[in-house]
């Protein structure tokens, strides 16, 4: 069952106003009547994913890129709220490189990345593979690290500066064959970074590369970026679920109560203690299945609903803004 955290939240609440959850030194356990609930439906959990590859399908590294990869992303800025930033485990970078080249997407290719707090353009450019990569960033910090490394062991990278409010460069539009991008959660949000990243694609044939969760997105949102990646003429033809995992203990510098999805649980369990890498998304791979039809173009202006909506529960921004 697809949940999201507004739905968790409110379950997690009804099952201890019913007495079937408590919570312990600041960790939820099931009461006796909870036990025995459970022992009525007879339930049990079965492990069903693979050990070897943690159920992604695919293995960790297979260009044998992943101790460089590491050594240079150990070095890398921290993630800032400021631009709403998190990376992904490093070996869930290069299982993305590996699927993306998989799928006939990294060979010989153009690469044109929306956002990389991941450095998964540094990554990819490690294989030998792509002919020419381009990140557009807001982060300055990143900008300069991607292009020191890229000069640093002579990859095909260029890391320009973006701001997603603008269409991209015009000598970049329609000059790539795949895009990467991890767009914000809302329905205006999602829309405006996949039409940029869009913009830059060659046409008919072209890849796009996103991640989606089901924790800040709800099946009627996925069903309206649906609609929307259809009027686009993208075609879903890959979901991986879970495939990326946010490690905790990395991304957050800030602290727990800048997290909304925290600061709903600590009133409940009296815990703000970060512990557990729960954040999650879908890999999801589009193709063009005609001529681009980008829907948002030309200058926009940055509202709030780009960034935040009612499901926005583990986005620094919104928690600023709710406050």
């Amino acid at each position: 069952m697809d949940a999201d955290l507004n739905e968790f939240i409110n379950s997690l609440k009804n099952l201890m106003y019913e007495g079937l959850v408590e919570s312990r030194n600041g960790k939820l356990y099931l009461t006796e009547a909870g036990r025995k609930e459970r022992e009525k439906y007879n339930l049990e959990i079965y492990d069903i994913r693979c050990s070897d590859c943690e159920g992604r399908g695919i293995v960790e590294d297979p260009f044998g890129i992943l101790k460089e990869y590491k050594n240079i992303a150990s070095q890398r800025p921290k993630p800032t709220a400021d631009y709403d930033q998190g990376y992904i485990k490093e070996e869930d970078v290069m299982r993305r490189i590996a699927f993306i080249y998989e799928r006939g997407d990294l060979e010989d290719a153009e690469i044109i990345v929306i956002g990389d707090d991941d450095l998964i353009s540094l990554g990819m450019a490690l294989t030998g593979l792509p002919k020419r990569i381009v990140v557009l960033e807001i982060d300055d910090r990143l900008i300069k690290f991607i292009n020191e490394n890229a000069k640093k062991y002579g990859l095909p990278v260029e890391a320009r500066k973006f701001d997603v409010r603008n269409d991209i460069d015009e000598d970049l539009r329609r000059n790539f064959d795949v895009f990467i991008t991890d767009p914000v959660e809302t329905i205006e949000g999602i829309t405006l970074f996949l039409s940029r990243a869009a913009s830059g694609l060659k046409g008919e044939g072209s890849a796009g590369y996103f991640g989606l969760t089901h924790l800040e997105a709800s099946l009627k949102k996925w069903q309206e970026i649906e609609r929307r990646l259809l009027s686009m003429n993208f075609v879903i033809t890959d979901m991986l679920r879970d495939f990326n995992v946010y490690p905790m203990s990395n991304n957050l510098e800030l602290a727990a109560e800048d997290y909304i999805v925290y600061r709903e649980i600590a009133k409940i369990t009296n815990n703000t203690r970060i512990d557990a890498d729960f954040y999650r998304s879908t890999l999801i791979r589009i193709e063009a299945v005609g001529d681009i039809k980008p829907l948002v173009s030309g200058s926009v202006e940055l509202k709030e609903e780009i960034y935040v909506d009612n499901e926005s529960l583990v986005t620094a921004m919104a928690t600023r803004r709710r406050k």
